[in-house]
């Protein structure tokens, strides 16, 4: 193996429980085909999380960046022989959160590492990495599930119907960790709510200006979640005109004023996709390190989702 890899992929698909397993796998005494044994005293520590061959860093306090200092408590790691006389693995989730300071004080573990110690980086925006960091890595790309796939994982987790499970993927585009934690918070009554407050907008009872500062300092994220999720569903609706692609009455209500049937619809595909895409960028502008200003990004969205809706508006009283 190489002594460090890279786990690109999108947020919350597994990638951190890909590492977790792996590196279990690793460091088990006696591992079965493709898994770690779970009996050994390896893996007792692993589950107790007390195993002082694993290491986890990570963004401390719900930053967004992982900090020099931390990075240099690697080194008494790194000079340490294994506990266990065997391998030690070093997870870092994420690798794009690392500042430069703390890219620099990784480079050196990654060029000269001990010949036991094995790095595993993971990547949710790959092109965000340092190149210094990413050049030193092998990579491996994690495709995002497939339906099938992340249903079948959510039916273990969680116990709901399948439409309700695929909601959930629905709303958080098909990422199964973050379906999973969206309803061990029980968000579903925030996207309600949320929902409620768009559709008001499509149909003129709030401005744009007010739904965006009520929402901009608690739950910016959620409200970006929803609106893709909507955005999502109306470009699929307006394409092939399916009534089952608008999952809940609000949706449902939502492509009536925006859209009204497929058929007769004269807002173009290509500025649904555009606002689409627009929201896809903020969640990573809202994800990243830069700490956007979450107001004025809500309040630019939602000003555009209105205009498309008053010049549909317009066009259909021309016609």
């Amino acid at each position: 193996m190489s002594h460090a890899y890279m786990l690109r992929g999108a947020a919350d698909t597994g990638k951190r429980y890909f590492a977790t397993r792996l590196a279990q796998f690793l460091l088990c005494r006696s591992p079965i085909a493709d898994s770690a044994c779970g009996e050994c005293s390896i893996c007792r520590l692993n589950e107790a999380g007390n195993n002082p061959d694993l290491l986890l860093i990570e963004a401390e306090d719900g930053g967004k960046v992982i900090k020099v200092d931390q990075i240099r408590e690697l080194k008494s790691f790194l000079e340490t022989s294994s506990h266990a006389f065997g391998r030690r693995i070093i997870i870092i989730d994420t690798a794009e959160s690392l500042g430069i300071s703390s890219a620099n004080a990784l480079l050196k573990g990654l060029e000269e590492p001990p010949t036991d110690v094995l790095f595993l980086l993971l990547a949710d925006r790959p092109k965000a990495v340092l190149p210094t960091i990413a050049s030193r890595c092998q990579i491996i790309n994690l495709p995002k599930p497939v339906l099938w796939q992340s249903l079948a994982w959510l039916g273990e987790e969680i116990n709901e119907t399948t439409s309700e499970l695929e909601l959930l993927l629905e709303l958080t585009q098909g990422h199964p960790f973050a379906a999973r934690a969206m309803h061990r918070a029980g968000t579903s009554a925030q996207v309600q709510e949320i929902g409620e407050g768009l559709l008001q907008l499509l149909q003129g009872g709030i401005p744009p200006l007010t739904l965006a500062a009520r929402y901009a300092k608690s739950q910016p994220a959620e409200v970006l979640r929803v609106l893709g999720f909507w955005l999502s569903s109306l470009t699929k609706y307006r394409l092939c005109g399916r009534q089952d692609l608008l999952k809940g009455a609000t949706l449902k209500k939502a492509a009536m004023t925006f859209l009204g049937t497929a058929d007769e619809a004269v807002l173009p595909t290509r500025a649904l996709f555009s606002l689409y895409n627009a929201v896809t960028a903020a969640q990573g502008q809202l994800a990243g390190t830069a700490n956007p200003n979450s107001q004025l990004m809500l309040e630019d969205l939602l000003l555009r989702l209105r205009e498309l809706v008053q010049k549909e508006g317009t066009t259909r009283t021309l016609r």
